[in-house]
C-alpha cells in the first residue's frame, strides 16, 4: 500500500488534531514510520489494527520518481515540447508552474531555484509522460466537469477550495499579494470582484473566483478549469496541483504571522 492508497481508507476530515494536521501529510508519515496510526483521533480500534496489516514502511514516492525518470527516458523532449508548453533547452525542458522554472533534462533529473519537493517532481515527470495534445479552448468549467472529476468532487471542494476561501477570508490582501508570486492575473470579465488567472502548468490555467462573505450570503471560492485540462493530468494529480498551490499559501501566511 502506496501513501495515496493509506490515504483513501483514513477519514480524510483534515481535522488538524495530529501533528501532521490534514491526512495526506499523515499518510506519508505513517508510510514512512515517522507516526502512528492511533494518533488519528477518528480510527476506530478495528480500522486501525486492519490498516496495521497492510502499511508498508518504504518512500513511495523516491520509488516512484525513480519509475516515471525510467519512463521519461524514452520520451522524445523536441516531439512533447510544443504540445505541454515547455521551451526546448539544448537537450532539456524547461516548464513553468506555478510562476517558477523547472529545467527537466534527458535523464528527468530536475532542477530549479530554491527548494523542490518529490511531489513536486512527480507532478512535472507525470505531466511530461502524459503528453496531452490539444489546444487551450479558452472555455472554463468546474472540476466535477472534467473526465472523472465527478467521482472527486467532493475531494476537490473539501481539499482545496474550501481551504483556499478560508485563507481568503482570513487575510485576502495578503492571499492576493502571494498569489501573484505564483503569476496571478486579475480578471474582470466574471460575476465577481475578485477573480484571478494562474497558469498552475503551461496548458493547465486555472480561474479563481471569490466571493466574500455578505449580510445574505457566506463566503465562496469557486476554482474553474480550461475543458482540456484532463488531457494533460488525470483528476488526482490535478487535486493534488491544485492542493500545492493552497498550501504554498497557507505556508507563506503561516511564516508572515
Amino acid at each position: 500500500m502506496n501513501a495515496l492508497e493509506l490515504y483513501k481508507k483514513l477519514p480524510r476530515k483534515n481535522c488538524g488534531e495530529c501533528r501532521q494536521k490534514k491526512c495526506m501529510p499523515f499518510a506519508l508519515s505513517l508510510i514512512k514510520g515517522e507516526a502512528e496510526l492511533s494518533e488519528c483521533p477518528y480510527l476506530t480500534e478495528d480500522a486501525v489494527n486492519e490498516l496495521k496489516k497492510m502499511i508498508v514502511h518504504s518512500d513511495w514516492r523516491e520509488d516512484l520518481i525513480l519509475r516515471l525518470r525510467e519512463d521519461i527516458r524514452y520520451i522524445d523532449f523536441s516531439e512533447v515540447a510544443s504540445h505541454i508548453g515547455a521551451d526546448l533547452l539544448g537537450k532539456a525542458l524547461m516548464l513553468k508552474c506555478m510562476g517558477r522554472e523547472f529545467m527537466i533534462d534527458p535523464g528527468g533529473e530536475i532542477t530549479t531555484k530554491g527548494f523542490i519537493t518529490p511531489w513536486m517532481k512527480i507532478l512535472l515527470l507525470h505531466y511530461i509522460k502524459t503528453g496531452g495534445r490539444a489546444d487551450l479552448s479558452g472555455k472554463w468549467v468546474s472540476f466535477s466537469e472534467l473526465k472523472s472529476g465527478m467521482v472527486k468532487a467532493s475531494s476537490f471542494t473539501r481539499d482545496c477550495e474550501e481551504p483556499l476561501m478560508e485563507l481568503l477570508d482570513k487575510d485576502l490582501q495578503k492571499v492576493i499579494q502571494l498569489m501573484s508570486r505564483y503569476g496571478a492575473e486579475r480578471r474582470d470579465d466574471f460575476p465577481t470582484e475578485y477573480a484571478w488567472h494562474i497558469m498552475l502548468l503551461p496548458k493547465i490555467p486555472v480561474i479563481i473566483l471569490y466571493w466574500p462573505a455578505d449580510i445574505e450570503f457566506k463566503s465562496k471560492v469557486k476554482i474553474l478549469f480550461d475543458t482540456t485540462a484532463d488531457k494533460f493530468l488525470d483528476v488526482e494529480s490535478i487535486i493534488f496541483l491544485a492542493e500545492g498551490l493552497v498550501y504554498n499559501i497557507e505556508a507563506a501566511l503561516s511564516r508572515s504571522e
